[in-house]
C-alpha cells in the first residue's frame, strides 16, 4: 500500500471537508487528486472511514504541536498560551459550522474526538502550571480558569449562532484566552478593591 498516496488522500479529504462539509463527493476528491475513485477505495473501505482517519490524524497533529509548544524552553508561558490556540496558522482547522455538520452527520465520532481533545486540555493545564511555577502571572485559581475555558468551549456553537460569526474553534478560544490574559480594563493601575494612597 502506498503510504504517500494514503496521506495525500487524507489531506485532500480534510480540504474537501473544510470547503463542503461531510457531504462532499468522492468523485470530486478523486478529481482533485487526479486518481480514480477506485483508487480511493483501495486505500479506504468507505468515505466514513477516510473522514474519521483524517480527523484523528488532524487531532494527532494538533496534539504533537501542543506538546512541542509546552516543551519549548525559549517561549514564555504567555507566548505558549497565545500560540496554543493559534492552530489556524496551519490552515487545517474547520469553521465551527462545518465541524457541527460533521458531528451531526457522524455522531459516532464525538466520543473519540472528546478523548483526543482531553489530551490537549491536559497540555494546557501544564502550561498554566509552568506559568505559576515561573511566577509569570498573578496568582490564579488554575482549576477555575480551566473550568471557565471548558465552559467557553462547550458553548461555542451557541455563541456563534447568537452572533452570526463563523470562527474556527481555535480562533474563538484564542479570543477567550486573550481576554483572560489582557483583560478588558484600560487602566490596569487600580482595581475596585484597591485604595488610593
Amino acid at each position: 500500500m502506498n503510504i504517500d498516496m494514503r496521506e495525500q488522500i487524507l489531506q485532500a479529504s480534510l480540504d474537501e471537508l473544510r470547503m463542503h462539509g461531510p457531504n462532499f463527493h468522492m468523485d470530486d476528491l478523486a478529481r482533485r487528486l487526479r486518481i480514480s475513485k477506485r483508487t480511493l477505495y483501495e486505500h479506504f473501505s468507505s468515505k466514513q472511514e477516510m473522514i474519521i482517519e483524517a480527523l484523528y490524524s488532524l487531532m494527532d497533529e494538533v496534539y504533537t504541536r501542543h506538546v512541542k509548544l509546552l516543551q519549548d524552553p525559549d517561549l514564555t508561558a504567555e507566548e505558549k498560551l497565545v500560540e496554543y490556540f493559534n492552530v489556524n496558522a496551519s490552515g487545517k482547522v474547520f469553521s465551527m459550522r462545518k465541524a457541527k455538520e460533521i458531528f451531526t452527520k457522524m455522531p459516532e465520532i464525538c466520543a473519540t474526538m472528546q478523548t483526543y481533545s482531553e489530551r490537549d486540555w491536559k497540555v494546557l493545564e501544564q502550561i498554566f502550571e509552568q506559568a505559576q511555577e515561573n511566577d509569570e502571572f498573578n496568582h490564579f485559581d488554575k482549576k477555575l480558569l480551566i473550568h471557565m475555558l471548558h465552559s467557553a468551549a462547550d458553548d461555542v456553537l451557541d455563541f456563534l449562532e447568537q452572533t452570526n460569526q463563523d470562527y474556527s474553534f481555535p480562533e474563538y478560544m484564542e479570543k477567550c484566552i486573550r481576554i483572560i490574559l489582557y483583560g478588558i480594563k484600560k487602566d490596569r493601575g487600580l482595581t475596585l478593591h484597591d485604595k488610593e494612597g
